[in-house]
């Protein structure tokens, strides 16, 4: 079921009993959100390309959202589109291995071997600090494509007429009750309430788990046989314990 962020904020509300500020709930909400991504690795949904066409001597800064490269390819020119997959290397390499500017070449499709990541020195906070290095560097220009994951929106950031984020319309439990253990450690909930929230998110967790190790990785013909490794549940603390 699906679950807009007015939805949200007022459930938070009605099972805690408490009264937030909107920028309470915004806040508890986008730790949430970075907690979740932060456990669920790569999700697939999450992955978006960015395609650009880069000249001989400068890279590219890749787009604000960019969390970091899964993989580098070069579309070649002509009819027939190849790709190529680029090796990924460290900076100093590429210097290294090519000084030059530009290298020589008479083909108008030159060929790229590899990359590497580098910071922007821009001082724009919601600019990319992300900048993509090839080499060699050609006198010509070349079609690369980057597969990357990306920030999402935040459900915060949306309103009624918007798409909802994947998060909130697919796994919203993991999402409230994500929230709830923020509100409760805020609002110094007994201990084993805490551990209430904390049980409910690892399960909502454990779901939105099992869709990206099994239901995402597979298919008809090749079925994932392993199995999600399963997420630690909160261990009581020793207060809870001596009750």
């Amino acid at each position: 079921m699906a679950m807009t962020y007015t939805e949200l904020q007022t459930n938070v509300k009605d099972i805690t009993e408490m009264t937030f500020t909107d920028a309470q709930l915004s806040m508890f909400t986008k730790q949430v959100e970075q907690r979740i991504y932060g456990i669920i690795k790569d999700l697939p949904i999450l992955r978006t390309t960015f395609s650009e066409t880069f000249t001989a001597s400068s890279g590219k800064v890749l787009p604000a959202d960019c969390l970091y490269v899964h993989s580098v390819t070069q579309q070649s020119s002509g009819d027939t589109v190849n790709r190529k997959a680029l090796v990924s290397k460290d900076l100093d390499f590429l210097l290294e291995a090519y000084p030059l500017a530009t290298q020589t070449t008479t083909t108008s499709d030159p060929e790229v071997k590899y990359y590497a990541l580098n910071s922007s020195s821009t001082t724009d906070e919601s600019a990319s600090r992300m900048v993509l290095t090839l080499a060699p560097k050609w006198a010509t220009s070349v079609t690369i494509q980057v597969d990357y994951q990306y920030q999402p929106r935040s459900i915060v950031d949306t309103d009624g007429t918007e798409e909802q984020p994947w998060l909130g319309t697919n796994y919203d439990t993991a999402l409230l009750n994500g929230v709830l253990v923020e509100a409760a450690k805020f609002m110094k909930a007994e201990p084993d309430m805490v551990q209430m929230y904390e049980q409910q998110f690892v399960l909502g967790l454990q779901q939105l788990q099992n869709t990206v190790d099994v239901r995402l990785k597979s298919d008809s013909y090749r079925p994932q046989k392993q199995m999600p490794k399963p997420i630690p549940m909160p261990q009581p603390t020793p207060e809870q314990q001596g009750q």
